[in-house]
Formats: C-alpha cells, sequence, structure tokens
C-alpha cells in the first residue's frame, strides 16, 4: 500500500473516530442530536462507500419521526440500516422482532446494524423466525468494518471520503485548550480582515449566561434557533472563562482594545445592515465570509475563529442585547 494511501485512511479513520465519540457521548454541541443527524451523515457516507445509490433516510422519506426499525433503506438493492449507539444483544433482538412485525423483510432482503464506534466482541444468536437472513458476524457492522472496506478503494475515492468527512466534520471539531496566543491570534485576524473603527464606545462585558437566558431571551432577540445554537454555538462555551480571563489581564490592555474594536465593527455591520438579515445566524456566516484565512495555519484557525464570535455573542458583545440599548 502506498504511503500517500495510507496517510489518507488515517485520516479517514481519526475523523470517524471523532463522529463516533461525539455521537456516544452525546456531547454539548448536539453533533448528532439524539441520533437524527447521524442517520443523514451515514446515508451518505455509506453511498460513497458502498455505492448505494438510493440510500435514503427514511423519516425524510416519509415524513414521519422515527420510522419502525430501521433508518435508512435502499429499494433497488433491497437493504436496510439501523444506525445506533448501543451495541448490546438486546438492541440488536428488537431491531429484528420491529423489522419482523412491521413486515420490512418484504421490503429488504437484508437487514445491517450499525454501531457508531465499536460493536461488541461477540452476539447471542438472534431468531428471525424464518422470515429473513440475519447473519450476527456479517450483518452487524461498525467503525472498524467501514475501515477494512475504505481500504479496499482506490486512492480517487479515498480522497472523495477524505472531503466528505472533513467538510461535515471540521466546523465541530473542538480544539482541547484554548490557549492565550490562540485568542491573540484570533483578535488579530479579525481586526486584520474585518474592520478597525476609528471611535470606541463598547466596554468588555464579564457576563456569564446561561442555556435559559440564551434560550428564552437572547436567541429570540436574535432570531437564532436552539437547534443552531446547540449545534453551532454551546460547544464553544466551553472556552468562555478562558478569553474573558485572557481579556480581563491588565498586560493585555491593548488586546482587549483590539477586542473590543472587532466587536464593535462587527456590531455596527449588523445594525448596518440589519434590514438584510433574517436571523443573526446570517450575521455569523458573512462575517465569516469577510475574514480571509486563506493563507493562515489551517483549518484549526477557522474553528478558533468561530469559538471567539461564538463566545462574543454569548457575552453580549454583538447582536441585539435585551435591556440593553448598546
Amino acid at each position: 500500500m502506498s504511503y500517500k494511501k495510507v496517510e489518507i485512511i488515517k485520516k479517514i479513520a481519526d475523523n470517524l473516530a471523532f463522529s463516533s465519540k461525539s455521537t456516544a457521548l452525546e456531547n454539548a454541541i448536539g453533533l448528532f442530536d439524539n441520533n437524527r443527524g447521524a442517520q443523514d451523515f451515514f446515508a451518505e457516507l455509506f453511498k460513497l462507500i458502498f455505492r448505494y445509490k438510493d440510500l435514503k433516510e427514511l423519516d425524510k422519506l416519509n415524513d414521519i419521526v422515527n420510522y419502525p426499525a430501521i433508518d435508512l433503506g435502499d429499494e433497488k438493492v433491497k437493504i436496510a440500516f439501523q444506525i445506533t449507539t448501543k451495541k448490546d444483544s438486546e438492541k440488536v433482538k428488537d431491531t429484528i422482532k420491529k423489522f419482523i412485525k412491521y413486515k420490512l423483510y418484504e421490503k429488504y432482503d437484508r437487514l445491517v446494524i450499525f454501531v457508531i464506534g465499536e460493536k461488541q466482541s461477540s452476539y447471542i444468536d438472534f431468531d428471525t423466525q424464518l422470515e429473513f437472513t440475519f447473519d450476527k458476524e456479517k450483518d452487524i457492522w461498525d467503525d472498524n468494518f467501514l475501515i477494512k472496506e475504505i481500504n479496499k478503494l482506490d486512492i480517487a475515492k479515498l480522497k472523495e471520503i477524505q472531503k466528505f468527512l472533513e467538510e461535515n466534520l471540521i466546523e465541530f471539531k473542538l480544539p482541547e485548550n484554548l490557549f492565550p496566543d490562540d485568542i491573540k491570534k484570533c483578535i488579530e485576524i479579525l481586526k486584520r480582515d474585518f474592520g478597525n473603527p476609528t471611535t470606541l464606545k463598547m466596554k468588555l462585558n464579564i457576563y456569564r449566561g446561561d442555556d435559559n437566558f440564551i434560550k428564552d431571551v437572547k436567541n429570540p432577540a436574535n432570531n437564532i434557533s436552539w437547534k443552531f445554537f446547540k449545534e453551532r454555538i454551546r460547544g464553544h462555551l466551553q472556552h468562555n472563562q478562558d478569553i474573558l480571563e485572557f481579556l480581563s489581564n491588565p498586560i493585555n490592555k491593548e488586546i482587549q482594545r483590539d477586542y473590543l474594536k472587532v466587536s464593535q465593527e462587527i456590531q455596527d455591520f449588523y445594525k448596518n445592515s440589519a434590514n438584510n438579515f433574517s436571523s443573526f445566524e446570517e450575521v455569523f456566516r458573512q462575517v465569516f465570509d469577510k475574514i480571509n484565512i486563506l493563507y493562515d495555519d489551517n483549518n484549526l484557525n477557522k474553528i478558533k475563529i468561530m469559538i471567539l464570535l461564538h463566545n462574543m455573542y454569548f457575552n453580549c458583545d454583538i447582536g441585539d442585547n435585551p435591556n440593553n440599548n448598546d
């Protein structure tokens, strides 16, 4: 196997491990909230790996919530998938029972249980009541199985899979730490590419909100959905204390001033164009689009800048703030 192929497969494996960990732990960013997002994600991934061109997310296809027994289905090749974080035999047994109850074997010849992460080392035998064949060795998949199958693909397809993973996971990958130099660098990039007003009206907000305030007060004022907040903002708030402590430190007075200038410029941009935005979600996108990070260190800078922007919002430095006329 070529070195280049090994490197791509390693990146794919790392991305799969990240998505599985995020799903299994139901972490704060809500990447796969209630596994709904996981169904879309794996539907597209399985299309790329196995060429199931007609694989559909069945809730969406049938316009219902919780399609019975299975999550994905391809009627042309007659295969159905249950996507789950539960790896025990009881989960498999329950899925098979429902698959039979709703006579889904009449539409699909094969049922596959995909365990996000790693499946058990062994499983009990399962009773399918002779309605269809279920092989516990071949029909229970996990990340390790996917990697083995991916390893069989050519480099062009591997690049396509890696591109899909990067595009779908990059904004959810959070740095374990946000160091002072990271905060400084993000502020410098924002100042360089967004703006630098000559007058300064703002002051640093030392504000610690909570989900209830954001959900009930701040988000409605800015027309930000709770889903957007959970999936895009909340996970970034783990760095809020680090940012506030850095900006509050007297030795960082000049950087604090730059931060306030950038915040004010973003706020002015929003206020001057408010009629063009239906939600502050669009403001985040517009601001991010104006930032030239093409030649900055790497993709992680994108995440760190977005972390800073989301904390600006949480700290009421940008956006409409109830009971605040700034």
